[in-house]
């Protein structure tokens, strides 16, 4: 492990910390008190100093650390195992009371009810969900493309109609809620209900490859402004896609080699530094509306298992964790 004095103005050493996969751990001069594990030290660092200038528990975090160690690691799975180790030995004050998943969110479906659309941090209402997701504001960008390609909702305000419903940029679903409506409102939202899940549940939706065919054109044209324009829209669908794939399997993630066991998207066993690991594991009741929704505090891990066995091709050498 290396280890650095944490001063009053670490921010002056960020840079000279190494770049890739690490497992940290911040300690006062008595005992650790927090651990955990990064694709990037430096900005892990950077965001957690952020929100210790808001006050509250990481602040006091943050003015009790006094040394800083971290171990460089190659893969995001060889981070994980180190911390899943450690924390099963180690103790720390500050372990579980700070939650890195805390600001995650999930998105929330429901095309019987106001607002159709939404970012939630629970899953406790009556509403499809789907996620977490670890930013609010890609979810945001997110609902905006659908509304802009697809004209559905994306309600921003408590009430309806809204403006957008006057500039032609929303259908009025919010409209068939109203029982004056001239259009039967069961049809209508039976219809939104389908829009809804063919857009943001079916991974391939088909509104991915129009755009990716748009851009092509374009480009042929020599209409390299408007081509560039729909590169942040296609690289937005792209991570989208990428994470639902990733929410249809999460749950149900299985594989077993000598060096690791993984059910159900966590990691179960695993061997590191010649010692054998077992780990708790609990299975989660969720209820039919959660489908693609699990418990935040899965959510890193399990992305980390699944993309380790996406790059083997369920294809992992039996090796011990070092």
């Amino acid at each position: 492990m290396n280890r650095i004095f944490f001063a009053n103005h670490i921010e002056n050493q960020f840079d000279t910390l190494p770049k890739g996969w690490a497992f940290f751990s911040l300690e006062s001069s008595e005992a650790e008190l927090y651990s955990g594990y990064t694709a990037n030290l430096r900005n892990r660092l950077r965001y957690m100093q952020g929100k210790a200038r808001e006050g509250g528990i990481m602040q006091e975090l943050w003015s009790q650390a006094a040394f800083l160690g971290w171990q460089s690691y190659d893969t995001a799975l060889d981070a994980l195992v180190h911390f899943k180790c450690h924390t099963q030995e180690n103790s720390s004050e500050y372990q579980y009371r700070i939650l890195p998943y805390q600001d995650y969110a999930y998105l929330a479906l429901h095309s019987h009810q106001y607002p159709f659309l939404s970012i939630q941090e629970h899953t406790n209402d009556d509403y499809i969900y789907l996620g977490p997701f670890r930013s609010r504001f890609f979810l945001a960008d997110v609902l905006d493309l659908y509304a802009r390609i697809l004209k559905l909702p994306a309600c921003e305000t408590g009430s309806y109609p809204c403006t957008k419903l006057e500039m032609g940029s929303c259908r009025g679903w919010c409209m068939q809620l109203e029982k004056s409506s001239d259009t039967s409102p069961a049809d209508s939202l039976e219809k939104l209900d389908s829009l809804l899940k063919e857009a943001f549940v079916h991974p391939e939706n088909g509104i991915l490859e129009l755009l990716t065919k748009q851009r092509e054109t374009y480009f042929n044209e020599l209409e390299f402004a408007k081509a560039d324009l729909l590169d942040s829209e296609i690289k937005i669908l792209s991570n989208y896609r990428k994470w639902l794939n990733f929410l249809y399997v999460a749950k149900n993630l299985d594989f077993e080699s000598e060096s690791l066991s993984i059910r159900q998207g966590l990691l179960v066993r695993c061997r590191f530094q010649g010692r054998e690991y077992q780990f708790p594991f609990e299975v989660p009741n969720y209820r039919d509306n959660e489908v693609l929704a699990q418990n935040k505090d899965r959510l890193d891990e399990g992305w980390i298992l699944y993309n380790h066995l996406l790059k083997t091709k369920i294809d992992t050498k039996d090796e011990d964790y070092a």
